[in-house]
């Protein structure tokens, strides 16, 4: 038996409250998008094996899981995709879940989605990566309690990811063309949890007015399907937001290249664009694959003369995981994955 688990990557579009003085801290919006994916492969075998991309991660992710969920057996894990780690795609939480879910289902164990993100450390702050795995689609996060001094309050088991406040399906016509500069990584793991502990709480006023322009201009657009409306409430939080990480950042966004080419994409007729998580990922949100494909190619030029990137077009994934199952006689019920490979991105400069 094979199990084949094959995972989108996201987008994060915002936190909408740093300063937790209502006793909820963070909430956060973020997409599921089609491209690139992790796509994992596991098998029984008689010790822990890890074979193909990222095995050091794979390996961790492994040995985390079953500290906390022993099985009988080993097993074989080998990554056969996997989403650029340490970019603002969200790679960390769709690998450590990817894993969780395949040796779970090795070993027979009936874990939901939240009970393996507990297992795995993953939501500590935003619960977006956690509910595009398990949704695809845009999500809305309610962020953690918190305590009276303002930090993330320790939860228990199966309570420690943030609840998932909205989830729609994306409109099938708009595209995000991404943009990946060779620039310098965002912060992830321990560095970015020093980063969200020294954070200065942003003034009430700023929470407030990014949460108005979510609930009365960016949900209302999207419901509507009105790009134009929800570009420019995305592109407003994304500011507000920034402002609030710029003590840590050292400025709106994560570096000078991420501002430049957010204020090219927008100068060039994006609906909407932001800087996803930390960076150095920016996207700009167009409507028809013709039109993102037009944006791709000028954002081609731009990029080629600051040293190059990975630039490519996608839509949201409305559906989150996948996870399949291979049989011993070769019946499977799904997509099978040849040689190792990450999934392609259109253009690499």
């Amino acid at each position: 038996m094979t199990i084949v688990v094959r995972t989108p990557a996201r987008l994060h579009l915002g936190i909408l409250d740093t300063n937790g003085d209502l006793g909820r801290l963070y909430g956060s919006i973020g997409v599921a998008i089609e491209r690139p994916n992790v796509v994992l492969e596991a098998e029984p075998a008689d010790r822990l094996l890890v074979e193909g991309l990222e095995t050091d991660r794979v390996a961790a992710f492994a040995r985390r899981f079953l500290d906390r969920h022993p099985l009988p057996n080993g097993a074989r894990l080998c990554l056969k995709a996997s989403i650029p780690p340490h970019v603002g795609l969200g790679s960390g939480t769709q690998l450590a879940l990817a894993v969780g879910t395949a040796l779970a289902r090795l070993g027979g164990l009936e874990l939901d989605v939240t009970e393996i993100a507990v297992t795995m450390a993953r939501g500590i702050q935003s619960g977006i990566g956690i509910a595009t795995f398990q949704h695809g689609g845009f999500v809305l996060d309610g962020g953690h309690r918190v305590t009276g001094n303002g930090e993330a309050a320790p939860a228990p088991v199966g309570t420690g990811v943030p609840p998932v406040l909205f989830h729609d399906p994306f409109p099938a016509d708009w595209y995000f063309v991404v943009v990946v500069p060779g620039a310098r990584e965002g912060f992830s793991g321990e560095r970015e949890q020093r980063a969200f502990e020294t954070l200065p709480p942003a003034p009430p006023t700023l929470a407030e007015k990014i949460s108005r322009l979510l609930l009365m201009k960016m949900l209302p657009a999207l419901v509507e399907r009105d790009i134009a409306s929800f570009g420019q409430a995305l592109t407003e939080i994304q500011q507000l937001v920034g402002d609030c990480f710029a003590p840590v950042q050292g400025s709106r966004y994560g570096n000078a290249l991420s501002e430049r080419l957010i204020d090219y994409l927008l100068d060039k007729g994006a609906a909407g664009a932001g800087q996803s998580s930390w960076g150095p990922t920016v996207y700009a949100l167009v409507e028809g694959e013709s039109r993102a494909r037009v944006l791709e190619r000028e954002a081609i030029q731009l990029l080629a003369g600051y040293g190059g990137g990975q630039i490519f077009c996608t839509r949201a994934d409305n559906r989150g995981v996948r996870v399949r199952r291979i049989t011993p006689q070769g019946a499977k019920n799904g997509e099978s994955y040849g040689k190792n490979r990450r999934l392609p991105i259109d253009k690499a400069l």
